[in-house]
């Protein structure tokens, strides 16, 4: 299944909104997962060519994988972005 930019984009907002509802303490898990999500939009806004897409995408994915609970919906909500980040990168 193709993915578009658009839909990538959304659910980093999805996550970005859930995060900010809970207020995040400064150096909080959430707070540096906010910090590597909003990078990551800014690689997908100004992103022109698939290489690109597939770094910064592999290092959300590595900060998730070593800084999350992998059972959480958190790290669940992570892994999904990373996942549409890499198709995308492939149709990019």
């Amino acid at each position: 299944m193709a993915i578009d930019k658009t839909q990538l984009i959304r659910e980093i907002g999805l996550l970005l909104n859930d995060i900010e509802v809970k207020q995040p303490e400064k150096e909080s898990l959430e707070w540096y997962l906010r910090n590597n999500l909003n990078d990551y939009l800014k690689v997908i806004d100004k992103v022109d060519n698939s290489n690109d897409l597939k770094i910064a995408t592999k290092i959300l994915s590595r900060f998730c994988l070593e800084s999350m609970d992998w059972d959480t919906p958190l790290f669940k909500q992570c892994t999904k972005i990373t996942e549409l980040g890499l198709k995308l990168s492939k149709t990019t």
